[in-house]
């Protein structure tokens, strides 16, 4: 259940900003919130998809353990966590945190 409340939730957040963005409004804060909760999120989920599974969540036989290493790297290559943070702050503050 909390696996798909939360890839809801992420898929709503992605789905706001590219309505902003295609109706050309403002849509920087949307889209570092829907980055942070989708990084955020599917890490959560592929994690509680593991502990499901047991020993098998580390098998090589299934994608579990593969999908944990990429939901890793995309913490960082979206930019990480703590910068999208930044970025929806500074955007809610209304001033630069430097």
């Amino acid at each position: 259940v909390e696996n798909e409340i939360e890839i809801r939730q992420a898929r709503l957040l992605c789905l706001e900003a590219a309505s902003k963005a295609d109706q050309g409004l403002p849509f920087r804060t949307e889209s570092a919130i829907a980055k942070y909760v989708s990084a955020e999120s599917s890490f959560r989920v592929v994690d509680r998809s593991m502990q499901i599974h047991g020993g098998l969540g580390v098998a090589k036989d299934l994608p579990f353990e593969r999908w944990f290493r990429e939901m890793r790297i995309r913490r960082i290559g979206e930019g990480p966590s703590e910068v999208q943070k930044h970025v929806i702050a500074r955007d809610i503050l209304g001033q630069g945190l430097r």
